[in-house]
């Protein structure tokens, strides 16, 4: 019998093949919950039952069906942190992230966790009309961040995450201040810039007429007025909007004085020069009723380039916006113990050294400590990368950011917030970004000979023509310097950048600086994590022997746990029919597993050590222990009939893309927190030279791994998913952290993955090529362009109308080509789906049982 070979058939009503789950679109599987129709799992089905007995079922299934999911789709989750739930209603939280709006109302800011399409947006929208008390509600449905104004004296915030909750949306409190400074620029540069193009709009309309033969000789008095009219609506736009131009020149002009250096000039001096030059001139000739005037271009100009700055300061505040979901990493509410043994709810901040606070199972363990008193098991995977459950036991000293996964323990705390592991972590983390230096991008490299050439050739220009024509002088500096605009040039790699980023995002992979785009043309090497980035980072049952029977009984008793491993049995064996088993008595036994009476029959779930002694077993217990497995022995009516064997799946694409960066050039070596024998068997299994594989790595270990591969002459891309992998993450040349990944994981890494799986790694190693070629193609071809128009002017081909009509030629070049590049395009791929005889590769060597 070859593990996990078919013995059962799939219930009377069976969903069609590769049937989708009726709310959230993912395969049901052979055994779904519900019958027709179908769902992936529970929390689904509750969520579609809520959905249509509040009557808000078809609207929003049917924009579900119209508009694509912009973020991952996953199974709904129903599940509410009573912590979170208090902290919000508690008047500190109130003080420090709410924001008074009038007399009765307040703003609060929080992250939902789940959304993902139109269908979303339109239903987190309908709070207002269903909750009294909430005013308004905003979902920005890119960055998941939820805006509420409410009346606090007539709902609570935990109200509206209790509503939420019902259609599986988990509602995190947005922390932190930082936002609000970002988002204020953000907002004020934007005002700035539709004023600008609403004066450009304008002097535009104004100068159709000049175009149309309107001039000084045919009708003087009207030309007059529409030169002071374009002249009083350029005059803001100089003042308002050029200012940010002038602060540049002016300050890179001084530091250039003190330096005695003019090749690091700003780019945004003959920007300023052009633009005081061609108002002054055009201003003068408004006055003295004499010469041509470019109101338009100067204008126009000042808006397009406000444009670009606030797109970049944009794409720099979505990028920040990751970094506040770290504060949602430690709980910020605790279960303090009292002396008499009561328990009180308090914030993180009034637990210190020497206090005892309560963990229930679930929940992430919010201190470092000893525990005091309790037995269950806990998941240091979020640490470690160790995917498996670890036993603990009163003395055993635990960590924050771990879960507690089977019972409720009593911890007594040694060290809180930052002084904790993982805030050293964290700290270490922030304070390496600080300084960590920019990577030079070719377009800065090439601006400060641009703009020392442009000055030089304005110079020469007057020198030449004021000896040959001096009246003419003037006209030929203005267009020299408006047709020799850097905009083009400073237009080239941002836009790229923000098309190649937002193509590579609709295809599920976000990069947070253009500076790792780069980069990832120059990598040499590439270090992988194992927990959860070559495997799949779950429990799944990967082997079995004995009775098939015993397995489905096994599976019906786990349904009453809330352990990963009873999950993880549920999942693969759980049958849904129209009767359901009787089951009686169930009782979990902390750290060695569960009992109960199912259709008649007593049934006992878990360590070998436990159940009755199996000698015909042993040596299946002893061979799935051996290759990296967890075993688990089911004893039915007094005798072990079965075993099953747990780990934790290679992804089937792991060995293919391995594969393609040897085949690039790269070094590629795979760390892990995990046993050194079960990364040897992940390494062979994916072609992995056994030299180049090490386990038992802690944070500290990998971290300086990645430092030494640099100091080597190695430029590195470190990919992994866990706060274990975040010191790593950020000292690598490029950290990308996977689908899944934890936020610190997210927060260090300089790209992250949104679709599952290692596919978008090589799809990010090809379209960061491309993107390069695109970005050398637009400079060339706007520095190309700036040379021959700077050559015309200089030979007075060209006049300041010509210049004004031209200079916007080169700058729609390098918007055609930037927004019609062919990168980081969306590829379908077959993912072939394994039938239950044939698992997909464990964490071990393949086992093969003979029955």
């Amino acid at each position: 019998m070859s593990a996990l070979a078919p013995h059962s058939t799939p219930p009377p009503t069976a969903p069609a093949p590769n049937a989708a789950c009726a709310h959230c679109g993912l395969p049901v599987g052979d055994f779904p919950v519900g019958s027709d129709p179908f769902f992936c799992c529970t929390g689904c089905a509750v969520v579609y039952d809520a959905l249509q007995t509040a009557g808000l079922g078809d609207t929003y299934y049917r924009l579900r069906d119209v508009a694509p999911p912009s973020r991952d789709v996953r199974p709904a989750q129903t599940d509410l942190d009573a912590l979170v739930l208090s902290e919000m209603d508690s008047p500190r939280f109130l003080d420090d992230h709410t924001r008074p709006i009038g007399d009765t109302l307040r703003e609060a800011e929080l992250f939902v966790d789940g959304v993902h399409c139109a269908a979303c947006v339109w239903l987190v929208e309908r709070i207002p009309y269903e909750i009294d008390g909430v005013e308004d509600a905003r979902l920005d449905l890119p960055r998941a961040r939820l805006t509420l104004r409410f009346r606090p004296e007539a709902v609570q915030l935990s109200a509206v995450a209790r509503w939420l909750a019902r259609f599986g949306y988990e509602t995190q409190p947005a922390r932190g201040t930082a936002t609000s400074g970002r988002t204020h620029a953000e907002r004020k540069l934007l005002i700035k810039l539709g004023i600008c193009w609403a004066l450009a709009g304008n002097v535009m309309l104004l100068a159709f007429a000049f175009y149309a033969g309107l001039d000084m000789t045919n009708d003087p008095r009207l030309a007059m007025a529409a030169r002071w009219m374009s002249l009083g609506l350029a005059l803001p736009a100089v003042l308002y909007g050029g200012s940010e131009f002038f602060r540049r020149a002016w300050a890179s002009l001084r530091m250039a004085w003190h330096t005695q250096t003019v090749t690091r000039l700003h780019i945004d001096t003959p920007i300023a020069l052009g633009i005081l030059v061609g108002f002054g001139h055009s201003a003068w000739a408004t006055v003295s009723g004499s010469g041509e005037v470019w109101f338009d271009s100067i204008t126009v100009l000042i808006a397009a380039l406000l444009t670009a700055r606030w797109i970049q300061l944009r794409s720099r505040r979505l990028a920040g916006d990751a970094t506040e979901r770290l504060l949602a990493l430690i709980p910020q509410m605790m279960r303090r113990v009292r002396p008499d043994g009561t328990i009180e709810v308090v914030p993180a901040d009034e637990v210190h050294a020497g206090d005892v606070v309560e963990v229930p199972a679930g929940e992430v363990i919010p201190v470092d400590g000893a525990i005091v008193s309790g037995t269950s098991s806990v998941n240091r995977a979020v640490l470690t990368g160790e995917s498996r459950t670890e036993r603990v036991t009163a003395g055993t000293t635990v960590e924050a950011a771990i879960t507690n996964v089977t019972a409720p323990l009593h911890i007594r705390v040694q060290a809180t917030g930052g002084a904790t592991r993982v805030g050293r972590l964290l700290e270490w983390i922030q304070n390496r970004d600080a300084h960590r230096a920019p990577v030079v991008l070719l377009a800065d490299r090439l601006g400060g000979f641009f703009v020392l050439a442009v000055l030089v050739l304005a110079a020469v220009t007057a020198l030449v023509w004021s000896l040959l024509e001096p009246g003419t002088a003037a006209r030929h500096i203005v267009a020299l310097l408006v047709i020799t605009c850097p905009c083009a040039l400073g237009m080239a790699t941002p836009l790229a950048m923000a098309v190649a980023s937002g193509r590579a995002a609709r295809a599920g992979i976000f990069i947070k600086s253009g500076a790792a785009i780069q980069q990832l043309t120059h990598t040499t090497a590439v270090v992988l994590d194992k927990t959860g980035t070559l495997t799949e980072g779950r429990m799944a049952l990967v082997a079995w022997h004995g009775e098939a029977e015993a397995l489905d009984l096994a599976a019906v008793l786990e349904t009453h746990s809330n352990h990963p491993i009873a999950d993880a049995l549920v999942q693969a064996r759980r049958k849904h029919s129209a009767t359901e088993p009787e089951v009686l008595d169930v009782m979990a036994v902390a750290g060695q597993g569960i009992q109960g009476w199912v259709d008649g029959r007593f049934v006992r779930v878990g360590r070998p050590t436990w159940l009755a002694d199996a000698p015909c077993f042993a040596a299946h217990f002893a061979n799935y222990a051996s290759s990296g497995l967890t075993p688990v022995g089911i004893e039915v009516d007094g005798n072990v009939v079965a075993v099953v064997a747990f780990g934790d799946r290679v992804r089937k694409e792991a060995a293919a893309m391995i594969k393609t960066l040897q085949n690039s050039g790269k070094a590629v070596y795979l760390l892990s927190g995990d046993h050194e024998a079960v990364v040897h068997d992940v390494a062979v299994s994916l072609g992995l030279n056994a030299e180049t594989a090490f386990g038992a790595y802690t944070p500290e270990a990998k971290q300086a791994f990645v430092a030494q591969l640099q100091a080597d002459g190695h430029t590195v891309a470190m990919i992994g998913d866990g706060v274990n992998d975040a010191a790593a993450l950020q000292t690598a040349d490029v950290g990308i952290a996977v689908e899944g990944g934890a936020t610190p994981s997210l927060v260090a890494a300089d790209v992250f993955l949104t679709r599952d799986g290692l596919r978008p790694v090589a799809e990010l190693l090809d379209g960061s090529q491309r993107v390069m070629r695109v970005i050398r193609r637009t400079l060339g071809i706007s520095l190309a362009y700036n040379a021959l128009g700077a050559t015309a002017a200089l030979l007075g081909l060209v006049t300041p109308l010509v210049a004004a009509v031209a200079m916007p030629v080169s700058s729609l070049l390098v918007v055609v080509l930037a927004i019609t590049q062919r990168t980081f395009a969306l590829r379908e791929h077959a993912t072939p789906t394994l039938p239950a005889s044939a698992p997909a590769p464990a964490v071990s060597t393949p086992i093969r049982m003979a029955a």
